[in-house]
């Protein structure tokens, strides 16, 4: 999935926003020691760099079906969601303003900017089967379990690194043994 550039671009989105979602998919939810990290194989100017799973939610289904899906799609991975990673209300982009016909109903939450006035909601999620791990399909060059003091190094679209921040502040990650501590 493509994410803006610029995430200070936290305007009102255009009256036909269209919602994306994506998952911060962990090894563990209890225990996490690493991230599904995904390189993008198009478009061109996107080939390589890093993105959190997902896409675009289809008219009629719910952010968390679109999830599901997209998840089977792109990389053939049924996840356990854990919860929503909210962005800060300096980066949020609001939902349309109700006036306007919206193909998402009941969507009014919260999400970071994406590309093209797109909005975008993320889920930290685990393997649902941790024996039946993900695999790359046409959307990723490459997938790596990637340990999470490592995760951010890599080279990520821009509009996911708030994000990546956003889950170390309010999860600390204690390299030492590995464990995870919510704050």
């Amino acid at each position: 999935m493509t994410r803006s550039p610029a995430p200070g671009d936290a305007a009102a989105p255009p009256a036909d926003s269209r919602l994306v979602v994506a998952a911060a998919v962990l090894d563990s939810l209890t225990r996490p020691t690493a991230m599904l990290c995904a390189a993008r194989s198009y478009p061109a100017e996107h080939a390589g760099r890093y993105e959190l799973p997902g896409g675009k939610v289809e008219p009629g289904e719910s952010p968390v079906q679109a999830l599901e899906r997209e998840l089977r799609e792109e990389i053939s991975l049924s996840v356990r969601l854990g919860a929503e990673i909210a962005p800060p209300a300096e980066l949020a982009v609001a939902a349309p303003a109700p006036a306007v016909a919206r193909p998402f109903p009941g969507d009014d939450a919260p999400a970071w900017p994406a590309l093209h006035g797109y909005r975008m909601r993320v889920w930290l999620a685990e393997p649902a089967d941790p024996a039946h791990g993900p695999q790359r399909g046409a959307s990723h060059e490459r997938l790596r379990w990637v340990g999470l003091a490592e995760a951010e190094a890599l080279p990520w679209l821009s509009a996911d690194l708030p994000i990546l921040a956003s889950i170390r502040a309010v999860h600390h990650f204690h390299d030492a043994d590995r464990s995870f501590v919510t704050s």
